[in-house]
């Protein structure tokens, strides 16, 4: 029988000592121990594995505090694991330095003031760490460490704590200092939306990492994890030690996520059947670190926890993705032939940029695309071209199955909040398959009325918004049908095509038009009709087997629209 399977765990000891299934990523540790940077920031999506590896790296070189674990229980915990036999070099510094280890993942709401949950955070690390540096403190640092340990620092204290804490251990034990750093960038997340929270949340870390990080005598490595860089930010202004390794780079590749040989095994020690390895390949695979192949980990534990049960969206549902949905939604039309083309299993090719500005996800509509990538929503498949500026254009592509549903609840979502709500959008999709014409344009109509704001047309190409906007309405229909814009059928190109998946269902084409200033609307619909006929742009659905094929023509003017049906 396989080691059961402790989902949610992330605390390495406990893991090792209670005999819980674990896949072996201690070599984590050799290679930071091996690497040239002094200070590591290492982004990679939410539940891949970064707080369980950060805390391996913790329980190998911490010096022990206190009396808390018993002789031996450490270097137990390593045996049989592949960093056992790493090398004399790494195993010199086995339990050797003082760690100071921090999570920022409930640093929310403030974190930056002395009030905050960051003052209680520092004062529970110092209180911590102090049976090891109190006996040997001066007066005005035992009156700082008393400042600490009783959340009564200034903003200045607490902006100074890393290096304080780091000079008092190195002083008492002659060890220069691991700093660990997990979610580093969930307080920026948090106070995304709110400037003046966000300026108080970047200019105190600005402080709190230049201070305990840069040109720090007391430090030998500081390692941070989370999901974005946000150095433009000035969080790491002048930080010129810091080396970044996104997951666009080779180095740590495998460390994070679980690699082809890795799945295997689990597949083998859980005997999971070819039908089940099938399905969790499907779901759960698709991620490029590096150039590897990469799995969702907490996913592929979680199906595999449940005995190979139905696939099911374990990672998106676990929520951590709210400033995804806002940005998508607040994107709207600008990305929506994007992402209708990636719901279609197609790539698109976008700038990706590692080093993403949290400011430019409000400013550019493709800086989203850059986002998807460092949070695990997007797969980075092929470096297309790097242009003179220093961009680099990838071709990016929905990594599995588990994704795919994320965007199509989205879309859900964009819908409900954004263009009128689902009852309009299920009426409008059902007229649409009957081709009723009236019905099509009242829903239409009533939905442009509330969302105006979200196809402001003003320079650009017009045709083109709106075309994203019904594409949008219809996803809704992708159980039963595929929902295609732009693309080719019969002589031309189609601007919205409804496909059946089985033969003997209808089948919809919808020619979209902008009204002319020198147009009525009557010639309009004329026009568009004329076209679709013309072309022949029912033609891939008559080879589809659709019944019937419906003919549809949709003229726009600002917040007016007019729908006709051909005959």
């Amino acid at each position: 029988m396989p080691l059961p399977i402790s989902l949610g765990s992330s605390d390495f000891l406990q893991l090792r000592l209670e005999g819980s299934y674990y896949v072996d990523k201690s070599l984590f540790v050799a290679e930071i121990l091996r690497g040239p940077s002094r200070v590591v920031l290492l982004p990679r999506p939410r539940r891949f594995g970064k707080t369980l590896n950060l805390s391996t790296l913790r329980y190998f070189v911490e010096r022990p505090v206190g009396a808390g674990l018993k002789d031996g229980d450490v270097r137990r915990a390593f045996l049989g694991l592949e960093v056992e036999g790493s090398g004399e070099d790494v195993w010199a510094r086995f339990q050797k330095h003082p760690v100071i280890f921090l999570t920022f993942k409930d640093v929310k709401g403030g974190g930056g003031s002395p009030g905050g949950v960051f003052a209680y955070l520092l004062g529970a690390e110092a209180g911590r760490l102090a049976p090891l540096f109190e006996s040997v403190l001066s007066p005005a640092d035992r009156a700082s460490l008393d400042d600490l340990l009783y959340r009564r620092g200034s903003p200045a204290l607490l902006a100074q704590s890393l290096y304080l804490l780091s000079k008092w251990l190195h002083q008492a034990t002659g060890e220069k200092v691991f700093i660990l750093i997990d979610e580093y960038d969930t307080p920026i997340h948090d106070a995304f939306g709110d400037e003046e929270q966000y300026q108080e949340v970047v200019g105190f870390f600005r402080n709190f990492f230049s201070a305990g990080l840069k040109d720090n005598p007391h430090l030998e490595k500081g390692v941070l994890t989370g999901i974005l860089r946000v150095a433009k930010e000035s969080m790491f202004s002048g930080l010129n030690n810091l080396q970044v390794y996104s997951l666009l780079r080779k180095d740590y590749a495998t460390c994070f996520g679980f690699t082809e040989e890795e799945v295997d095994r689990i597949c083998s020690d859980f005997e999971l059947s070819r039908a089940q390895r099938d399905a969790l390949r499907s779901w759960y695979n698709g991620y490029r670190f590096g150039g590897h192949v990469i799995y969702n980990p907490w996913s592929v534990l979680s199906f595999t926890a449940h005995r190979g049960d139905r696939p099911r969206a374990y990672w998106v549902n676990t929520g951590g993705d709210a400033l995804i949905r806002n940005l998508l939604i607040e994107s709207g039309l600008e990305i929506q032939n994007d992402i209708e083309a990636l719901l279609r299993g197609e790539s698109i090719e976008k700038p990706v940029d590692e080093h993403t500005v949290f400011r430019d996800l409000e400013r550019k509509s493709e800086a989203v695309f850059s986002f998807l990538v460092m949070s695990g929503y997007l797969r980075a498949d092929e470096l297309l071209r790097i242009e003179d500026a220093g961009t680099e254009w990838w071709r990016l592509s929905v990594p599995n199955k588990e994704v795919s549903t994320a965007y199509k609840g989205l879309f859900r979502d964009w819908i409900t909040t954004s263009v009128g709500g689902e009852t309009h959008q299920r009426a409008l999709c059902r007229a649409v398959l009957a081709g009723d014409a009236s019905t099509v344009e009242a829903h239409l109509g009533t939905i442009l009325e509330r969302t105006l704001s979200y196809h402001d047309t003003a320079g650009r190409a017009k045709e083109v918004v709106y075309q994203a906007f019904v594409a949008g309405l219809l996803v809704a229909l992708d159980s039963t049908h595929q929902v295609r814009s732009n693309r080719e059928s019969g002589l031309g190109r189609c601007d919205v095509l409804i496909v059946p998946r089985r033969s003997g269902q209808p089948g919809v084409v919808l020619e979209l038009k902008v009204l002319k200033a020198s147009e009525t609307m009557e010639q309009a619909l004329a026009a568009a009709l004329e076209q679709v006929r013309a072309k022949n742009y029912a033609g891939e659905l008559q080879a589809a087997g659709a019944a019937p094929v419906v003919e549809l023509a949709a003229v726009f003017d600002k917040k007016s629209v007019r729908v006709a049906r051909g005959a």
